[in-house]
């Protein structure tokens, strides 16, 4: 509890702090590490990592144009992503829904029918749900737990200066996406009386509406022995993850932007909306893509047999900071929206 000093002393802003920098000071207040797929040792044979998601409608969600079929597919992937990315098959699912009254049990089926679609999909055999009322629309909590072979935790490295940053496909689509469907949803709602314009950019909104993760690397990776020494969910933009990589692992990276992959689309309508697509690209979000580090002494092997990553960076001494590095050479400190710079 707060001591009588404080609760009288000027209350701080958490922009002032830094979202991300507020909850590393809270878990610090407890001695334990910052991480977002905490870790369980077990008796048996694996090791166990949890994951925990909770999206808020009007914050991460808005029902004008995320059909409830669909919201429910990319819920699942949301909170399956931080366990892809620690090298972990998916076991469970706990779901918890908050609806207010103006949601109706179609609703709640629709919502499940895309649920059920990840349970198959990933193979998840264990799935518990519960729906509460809530004041202020739809809330959706979710809990997952993933296995990882206790040989594969045992030779996993330890992160240094030198490992190779790796991503799972192109990124900033999704943020554009989300744009576009921003755009035409406040058109509509001035009452212009034109139907929303979306034909043409299919795979933009495809990527914000019905992103897809691939966890074909956990096998991949055990194929070729790779163990990747640190993995990070790509959800809120490239240079938060970055941080939260940095943050884990108590090392600097340097990011080269021309490395880092953009599809045509995202820099095309990026150019319709005025704005650098590296925008997109660094403080985005939705992107649903996975990013590990990789020892150096595995680029061979990684280019040769795993061709869906891209290598876009490494790992520095912690001294070194955060940075991007421009195709002329130039250094750009890396600033990420969340954390106090």
């Amino acid at each position: 509890m707060p001591d009588s000093k404080k609760q009288n002393s000027k209350r701080t802003q958490i922009e002032e702090v830094g979202r991300i920098n507020l909850i590393n000071e809270l878990l610090s207040s407890t001695g334990l590490p910052f991480s977002n797929c905490p870790s369980i040792d077990t008796e048996g044979d694996f090791h166990i990592f949890s994951s925990h998601r909770l999206l808020l409608e009007g914050i991460d969600f808005n029902l004008v144009y995320n059909p409830l079929k669909h919201l429910g597919y990319k819920s699942v992937l949301s909170v399956l992503g931080p366990l892809a990315a620690k090298n972990c098959t998916p076991v469970n699912l706990s779901v918890n829904l908050g609806l207010s009254n103006r949601f109706c049990a179609e609703d709640a089926w629709e919502f499940w029918a895309g649920v059920s679609v990840a349970l198959k999909e990933f193979g998840i055999s264990f799935v518990s749900l519960d729906i509460q009322s809530s004041l202020t629309g739809m809330a959706i909590s979710l809990s997952s737990q993933g296995k990882q072979p206790k040989e594969i935790f045992v030779q996993t490295p330890q992160p240094v200066s030198g490992d190779l940053i790796c991503i799972s496909g192109n990124l900033g689509a999704a943020y554009m996406g989300l744009q576009l469907l921003e755009r035409e949803r406040a058109l509509f709602e001035k009452g212009s009386g034109e139907q929303p314009r979306l034909k043409g950019y299919e795979y933009i909104l495809k990527s914000y509406l019905a992103p897809e993760l691939d966890l074909s690397f956990v096998k991949l990776f055990s194929g070729h022995q790779i163990f990747p020494s640190a993995g990070i969910f790509i959800n809120d933009g490239l240079a938060a993850s970055v941080k939260r990589l940095c943050m884990e692992t108590s090392l600097g990276a340097n990011i080269y932007l021309e490395k880092v992959p953009v599809a045509t689309e995202t820099f095309a309508i990026a150019d319709e909306f005025n704005m650098e697509a590296t925008t997109a690209v660094l403080n985005g979000g939705d992107d649903f893509r996975l990013m590990y580090t990789i020892p150096i002494s595995k680029y061979e092997i990684l280019i040769k047999e795993i061709p869906g990553l891209e290598i876009i960076g490494h790992l520095t001494a912690r001294d070194n900071g955060t940075w991007i590095i421009t195709p002329d050479g130039s250094r750009i400190a890396l600033k990420a929206q969340g954390w106090s710079e």
